[in-house]
């Protein structure tokens, strides 16, 4: 029987983001994260088609748990190594039969597991994704971004979406689970209004008791073009 992940931390779960936002601070498409909750219809060769949710919960949402976005941070990363919507739904349904948990791709089970859902063990545990992509998929994307992560009761707890060298922080504890610079709860995005609006670095600084690489930070994640 598949078991339920432990959540020890109920803010994970709580709704606090819209769809689109959601799918901003994901970096994914326009409507991943609706389609990956609500399900999405289609025409083909002249007939509808409708594909279920991805993760069921107890009654339709239409707001975004932190759980939620982090599943829709892995789905994106996927997609930038070019598998499809369809494909990575097939992915998650082989980790949830191999986990045996609901929601395989936010658990530290999947961190340390993962990469036999992905590189043919000889057990045939292998989506179709061939042995070499496979093996690419995960060392190139996913165990860099699992990194990014943080766990507590098998549970992913907080996000650093630039690497945790970098001072920005997703943690629904924080700024109803907006980006902040780490260690302070300024939102990311505040920092980014003030810049635009010409403000020095030095005022930034001053006035939210920051450093200047936190500064930095902020607006590379941000305003990446400007940092690009």
């Amino acid at each position: 029987m598949m078991s339920s992940v432990s959540y020890e931390h109920p803010s994970v779960t709580r709704p606090r983001y819209s769809f689109a936002e959601a799918d901003r601070i994901a970096g994914v498409t326009t409507n991943t994260s609706r389609r990956w909750l609500k399900g999405y219809g289609f025409w083909y060769e002249g007939q509808h088609h409708s594909m279920p949710p991805v993760t069921r919960t107890p009654e339709t949402k239409d707001a975004v748990s932190f759980v939620d976005l982090m599943e829709f941070a892995t789905i994106g990363k996927l997609r930038k190594k070019v598998f499809s919507f369809k494909r990575i739904r097939k992915i998650n349904a082989t980790a949830r039969f191999y986990l045996q948990t609901d929601r395989p791709l936010v658990t530290e089970r999947f961190k340390v597991k993962g990469r036999d859902i992905f590189v043919d063990d000889g057990f045939g545990i292998l989506v179709d994704v061939g042995y070499g992509a496979g093996m690419q998929a995960w060392d190139d994307v996913l165990d860099p971004f699992l990194d990014t992560v943080e766990y507590e009761g098998e549970i992913v707890r907080r996000w650093w979406p630039l690497g945790k060298g970098v001072a920005v922080l997703v943690d629904p504890n924080f700024a109803f689970g907006l980006p902040v610079v780490e260690g302070t709860g300024v939102r990311t995005e505040i920092i980014a209004e003030r810049h635009r609006a010409g403000d020095s670095t030095d005022e930034i600084a001053y006035d939210f008791d920051i450093t200047l690489k936190q500064i930095k930070d902020a607006l590379r994640w941000e305003i990446p073009e400007q940092s690009a």
